[in-house]
């Protein structure tokens, strides 16, 4: 497995190890994490790859591997841009009345319903920034720099109003 490819996986499981306590097998997780990070061999990182997904794979909530076409993003936007998706989980989580925004923060219209649990809002909330940063570097409003843990992009522009009759 490529160096590039092992460290977006490897983010993804580590943002799903940081959620909760996973046991023995959490551990085993981590030190298969540790020593892909430590090996410079493609096939070898393959081979903990294959052991991290067989252990993660007793649980329901373990994150797959991205399937279909690599991103077309470099692989430090991505990564920083996954950061920041964390970041903004992590403070939706952390939020101290949950049942209060459980009640009048609502999915998109369409969408309807309710969030469930503050760990769903935080991981919509978290995929909305997510999402922004990534359409900003299409748009050439963030080129992935960061200052500390925050993104350094150019907002869109604000569209004006329409002239009232």
């Amino acid at each position: 497995m490529k160096a590039e490819n092992w460290n977006i996986n490897i983010a993804k499981v580590q943002t799903w190890l940081d959620k909760e306590d996973r046991g023995d097998n959490g551990q085993a997780i981590t030190l298969s994490i540790t020593l892909g990070n430590n090996c410079d061999n493609d096939d070898l990182r393959s081979t903990y790859w294959t052991a991290i997904r067989s252990i993660g794979s007793t649980f329901e909530d373990f994150p797959m591997a991205r399937k279909g076409r690599e991103s077309a993003l470099p692989e430090e936007v991505l990564l920083s841009a996954t950061s920041v998706r964390n970041a903004v989980y992590d403070a939706f989580v952390g939020i101290t009345d949950a049942d209060i925004m459980l009640k009048v923060i609502l999915p998109h219209g369409r969408t309807g319903g309710a969030y469930e649990s503050i760990e769903d809002l935080a991981e919509a909330f978290g995929q909305k920034a997510f999402n922004a940063l990534t359409q900003g570097y299409k748009e050439n409003r963030w080129d992935g720099s960061m200052e500390g843990n925050i993104p350094q992009m150019t907002p869109p522009p604000v569209k004006e109003k329409e002239a009232t009759k």
